[in-house]
């Protein structure tokens, strides 16, 4: 379950059947990046250089890789006939040298248009008889647990990001969370987030998953702000509300990030951890109405405390509050008073603050 032991579990598989198998659990995860892309235990560094250099786009093992059904055990004789694979510079320069190991096996482990995950194992020739079999039943009686060890790293790391992420823009459950790059390409999305591109609005992806907001003027803020981020030494924050043409309104939050600033960044080697990113998070707003009563109820402010409250966080001063609802500068400013007494706020940044975690918590929308 936790993905720093894989290195010991692959060398304890390396082991287990009676000879030397040389092991590796290779793959991607483009949800993710958390899960390793390459493991591997019991191959000379050497032969592990000179394929990372050299070979690992001429793998002829892994033409056939899409021919494995996930859950199946495959022996590399059928993933690449011993002729055919004996005619190759992979053979004579990496499986040779490491006594002739071009015998074993191993099964699929994930294969969809997201990720691919194969474990397996090879072993010398000479060990093929008496070996192989036994190694192959080991791999299909463990692959469901790795299967399983894989979805939880998944699991664990997405949560972790995503609890990480809406809690520093105080959005609560269910909102979508992106990570883009300086040009505005998309680096994680979570499930959320997903939906919302498949949906196409309030934002979508476009060319090469680059994230584009359905309102110009949106788009033009965000390219921006990713701009100053690219260019600054301090992080961008900013907070605004926009409409989609349905007129559902959504609260759209980013934040300069840079990933060594995380324990655990959940992109891997795709984004160096030196690159500074955006975070972006959205989620749908609910009704002024709604909102209004949320503060009520939650805060014990009488309605028209709640209406100051409530267009104060929106951006409004004491003086436009007053005009609108077509009373006095004094009354709003009592009002205002009472509400950070009664909310225990000192100041009306803390009670703009507290409007708007209670604008974000829950789900009171429509949809």
């Amino acid at each position: 379950m936790k993905p720093d032991l894989w290195q010991q579990f692959l060398d304890e598989m390396g082991q287990a059947v009676g000879t030397r198998v040389c092991t590796q659990l290779i793959g991607y995860d483009e949800l993710t990046k958390a899960a390793p892309l390459a493991c591997s235990s019991g191959y000379d560094p050497e032969i592990l250089r000179l394929y990372e250099g050299h070979y690992a786009d001429k793998n002829p093992y892994a033409a056939n890789f899409a021919k494995c059904a996930v859950g199946d055990v495959v022996t590399t004789h059928e993933l690449c006939p011993p002729d055919t694979l004996k005619k190759t510079s992979f053979y004579a320069d990496l499986l040779l040298p490491l006594e002739d190991i071009h015998a074993g096996g191993g099964s699929m482990l994930a294969f969809d248009t997201d990720r691919m995950f194969l474990f397996g194992g090879n072993m010398r020739a000479r060990d093929r008889d008496k070996y192989e079999q036994d190694w192959l039943r080991l791999c299909l009686a463990m692959a469901p647990v790795i299967r399983q060890s894989l979805e939880i790293n998944r699991t664990i790391s997405g949560l972790s990001f995503e609890k990480w992420a809406a809690e520093q823009h105080l959005l609560g459950t269910g909102t979508a969370i992106f990570v883009v790059d300086p040009t505005m390409t998309i680096h994680y999305a979570c499930a959320e987030a997903q939906r919302l591109l498949a949906r196409g609005t309030p934002v979508g992806n476009g060319f090469n998953r680059r994230l584009h907001f359905r309102s110009e003027e949106a788009q033009r803020q965000f390219a921006t702000l990713s701009r100053l981020q690219l260019k600054g030494d301090r992080n961008v924050f900013k907070s605004w509300r926009l409409s989609d043409e349905q007129g559902q309104g959504w609260i759209c939050r980013i934040m300069g990030l840079r990933l060594g600033d995380l324990d655990q960044p959940p992109f891997g080697a795709l984004l160096p951890k030196s690159i500074s990113a955006i975070l972006l998070a959205i989620k749908s707003e609910a009704s002024e109405t709604s909102i209004q009563e949320k503060l009520q109820e939650t805060l014990g402010l009488s309605q028209t405390e709640a209406q100051s409250a409530l267009m104060l966080a929106n951006g409004m001063t004491l003086a436009e509050i007053a005009e609108t609802r077509l009373v006095s500068v004094h009354t709003v400013r009592n009002q205002i008073k009472a509400a950070l007494s009664k909310t225990g706020c000192r100041r009306q940044s803390d009670l703009v603050r507290k409007v708007e975690q209670l604008r974000a918590e829950g789900n009171w929308s429509c949809l």
